[in-house]
C-alpha cells in the first residue's frame, strides 16, 4: 500500500469517528471511548467516568506482531553484590537471564552488565543469537561487593544506546536485591537518570528481589521511563518475571502512547482516576493528557472523570473529543486518532441505570483502588496507621457492597475487599506497615495503574 493510500485511509478513519463512532481501528491498534453512564440525568453537576481503551487488534496474533516488530536492543543489568549469594538468588537470576535471552531472535541485540561495587560489561552488545557466549559468561558470574545500582543502569544503557539510531527499540532490565550504596543513590537521582534515558526512547524494567531493596527508587526508575516494575518475594519467581518482560518486549505494538480528553461545551474535565495526568487536572482548563507509554499484547486504558455543566439540550451531544497518539512499533510512524464521546440526557433514572456499562464501572473501581493503595502507604509512612486502617476498612466494605452488581468483575473485587481487610488487620496489630506489605502494596498499585501483565505468586510459603 502506498504512503498516499495510507494517508487517505487515516483520513477516512478519523472522519468516521467524528460522525459519532466510539471506536476506530488502524495500524494494528483498536481505540475505543465509552462512558460508565452514556445516558445521564438532566441535571447539572452530574459526574461521568470516561474510559479511553487502547488494545492490539484482535486479528493480529502474537506471532504476527513478533514477525512485524522492529528489532530490540536489550541490556540485562544484574546485581551481583554479596547479598545475592543467599537463598538461591544468584543461581535463579542467572537461570532466568539465560532463558529470557533465548526468547530474542537473531534480529535483536543484547548485552549483559553486572554490578557490585562498580559496574562492568560481562557481554558487550551483540547479536542475541550468540546464545553460547551469553550462557557461558552468565554461568561464571559470582556474587560479592556492594551495590552500585546507578552505574549498573547507566552502563547497560551505554551498551545499547548506539543501536537506537539504527531503529532498534532499547530496553534495560535491572535486577537488584539491595539498597543502592555506591554512587548516586537517592530516588531523585535515579529518577533523573530514568528521565534522561527515556528521552532517548529507553524503557527500564525493574525487578526488586527479596525484602531489602528500595521499592520507591525501583518504582521511580520504571515509572519515569514507562517500564514494568516487579516485586519478586522469592528467587524462584525470577525465571517467570524475566520471561514475562521479554514477552512484553517482543509483542510491542505501540510506543509513546498518549491519550488526551478535550471537553466541548456542556462539560468540563475534573480529573484522571488512578493515573498521573499532565495538562489540565481540574484547574479550569478544558483538557487532560495521560501517558500510557508502551502497548504490548493486552489492553491498556485511562479513566477520566468529567462533569456535565449544560443540560438544556434534550438531544445527544458530544461532551468531549478523545485523541490518541502513538508511535507504531513496526514502522516508527506517528499515528493520531480521534473519537468523540457522545452522551444523551434523560429525566428517567431507570434509563440511566439501564444504560450503565458495568465493565467501565468496575474498572473505575479498580482505578480507585490504585489511589487507595498509594494513600495507605503515605499515611503509614507518616505514622498515621490508625487512619490508614480506617481507610482500608471503609473501602473493603464499599467493595463488598458493590461486588454483587459487578458482573464478571465481582470475584476480583471481592478478593480486593478481603485483601484490604487483611491489610487493615495487619496494620492495626503492628501499628505500622511491614517491609513486605509496603512492597506488595506499591507494586500492586503500579501494576494496576499501568495495566501491567501480572505474574503468578511464588509457591513458597
Amino acid at each position: 500500500m502506498s504512503r498516499k493510500t495510507n494517508l487517505a485511509f487515516a483520513a477516512v478513519a478519523i472522519a468516521v469517528c467524528i460522525l459519532g463512532a466510539a471506536r476506530v481501528s488502524c495500524a494494528g491498534v483498536v481505540f475505543e471511548v465509552g462512558a460508565d453512564t452514556p445516558v445521564v440525568k438532566a441535571q447539572k453537576g452530574q459526574r461521568v467516568i470516561v474510559r479511553a481503551r487502547v488494545r492490539p487488534d484482535g486479528n493480529a496474533t502474537d506471532k504476527t506482531v513478533r514477525e512485524r516488530r522492529v528489532p530490540l536492543a536489550v541490556a540485562l543489568a544484574l546485581d551481583k553484590s554479596g547479598s545475592m549469594a543467599s537463598d538461591g538468588k544468584m543461581e535463579n537470576a542467572k537461570l532466568g537471564a539465560v532463558e529470557a535471552l533465548r526468547m530474542l531472535t537473531d534480529r535483536d541485540v543484547a548485552a549483559v552488565v553486572v554490578y557490585d561495587s562498580e559496574a562492568s560489561v560481562a557481554v558487550s552488545a551483540r547479536a542475541a543469537s550468540d546464545q553460547d557466549v551469553f550462557a557461558r559468561v552468565i554461568s561464571r558470574v559470582s556474587p560479592g561487593g556492594s551495590t552500585a545500582l546507578y552505574d549498573g543502569v547507566e552502563t547497560g544503557a551505554e551498551q545499547i544506546e548506539p543501536f537506537i539510531k539504527d531503529g532498534y527499540v532499547p530496553r534495560v532490565i535491572l535486577l537488584s536485591d539491595g539498597i543502592a550504596n555506591v554512587g548516586p543513590s537517592t530516588t531523585y537521582e535515579l529518577s533523573r537518570l530514568a528521565r534522561r534515558l527515556a528521552r532517548q526512547g529507553m524503557t527500564i524494567t525493574t525487578i526488586g528481589l527479596g525484602l531489602d531493596y528500595n521499592e520507591d527508587l525501583m518504582t521511580a526508575l520504571a515509572s519515569e521511563s514507562g517500564g514494568n516494575a516487579y516485586f519478586a518475594r522469592h528467587a524462584d519467581q525470577l525465571s517467570e518475571i524475566f520471561a514475562a518482560d521479554i514477552n512484553d518486549a517482543v509483542t510491542l505494538t505501540a510506543r509513546k502512547t498518549r491519550v488526551t480528553l478535550k471537553c466541548g461545551g456542556g462539560a468540563r474535565p475534573v480529573r484522571v482516576i488512578g493515573r498521573s495526568a499532565s495538562g489540565h487536572d481540574g484547574d479550569g482548563g478544558d483538557s487532560i493528557t495521560v501517558s500510557i507509554d508502551n502497548l504490548y499484547r493486552a489492553e491498556k486504558y485511562a479513566m477520566f472523570e468529567i462533569e456535565i455543566t449544560e443540560t438544556e439540550s434534550a438531544e445527544a451531544f458530544d461532551a468531549a473529543t478523545v485523541r490518541l497518539e502513538y508511535v507504531d512499533a513496526a514502522t516508527g510512524e506517528l499515528v493520531v486518532r480521534e473519537v468523540p464521546l457522545t452522551l444523551s440526557f434523560t429525566k428517567d433514572e431507570r434509563e440511566v441505570a439501564k444504560n450503565r456499562d458495568p465493565e467501565i464501572v468496575s474498572q473505575a473501581e479498580v482505578a480507585h483502588n490504585v489511589e487507595l493503595r498509594e494513600e495507605v502507604v503515605r499515611l503509614a509512612d507518616e505514622g498515621r496507621a490508625a487512619e490508614a486502617v480506617q481507610v482500608l476498612r471503609e473501602r473493603a466494605e464499599a467493595l463488598k457492597q458493590f461486588a454483587p452488581s459487578a458482573g464478571a468483575s465481582a470475584p476480583a473485587l471481592s478478593a480486593e475487599a478481603k485483601e484490604f481487610e487483611s491489610m487493615a488487620d495487619g496494620l492495626n496489630e503492628r501499628g505500622r506497615m511491614s517491609s513486605e506489605s509496603r512492597k506488595e502494596t506499591l507494586n500492586k498499585a503500579y501494576t494496576q495503574k499501568n495495566q501491567q501483565t501480572p505474574v503468578s505468586e511464588s509457591k513458597k510459603d
